[in-house]
């Protein structure tokens, strides 16, 4: 394979397209899964086995289909959740989601976990984020100790 080979590879990959070395059924059913989950990110017991079920495959197979993908179903499930939470803490509407509430509605069964798994994924804490986001600041914001009391 030439560098020109691996670079087109690498920048399919990136783009999210399926790998153009995989038979054609195999992109056809990958891009079908995709919008199963898509479709279900929301659901906290979306799984390996329940995506299998529906689309009349075997989990090793549904596995093998993200080989191509160059990441694991479980990552990609992660990741996609957390594109999504990350896109509503943005938002600059009214009344602000609170960051459990956000979790909850991308599948996210523990806030704590969500935090962690966000924060791994983009430097920052969900709040941070929120904060950063909506003010157009480039700094997170300071962390404030809430349990400092002041007496008047």
């Amino acid at each position: 394979m030439s560098a020109a080979d691996l670079l087109t590879l690498l920048v399919q990959q990136r783009s999210g397209g399926p790998d153009p070395r995989a038979p054609e059924a195999a992109r056809g059913m990958l891009t079908r899964v995709k919008e199963y989950v898509l479709r279900h990110l929301a659901d906290p017991g979306l799984s390996p086995d329940g995506i299998a079920a529906a689309h009349h495959v075997s989990v090793r197979y549904l596995h093998k289909l993200f080989q191509f993908e160059g990441v694991t179903l479980t990552r990609w499930i992660q990741r996609e959740r957390l594109r999504m939470c990350r896109r509503d803490l943005s938002r600059a509407s009214g009344a602000a989601p609170t960051v459990a509430a956000v979790a909850q509605r991308w599948g996210f069964v523990s806030p704590a976990h969500f935090s962690r798994v966000f924060r791994a994924a983009y430097g920052l804490s969900p709040r941070e984020w929120q904060v950063v986001a909506r003010t157009g600041s480039s700094e997170p914001p300071a962390v404030v100790d809430m349990d400092v009391r002041t007496s008047v």
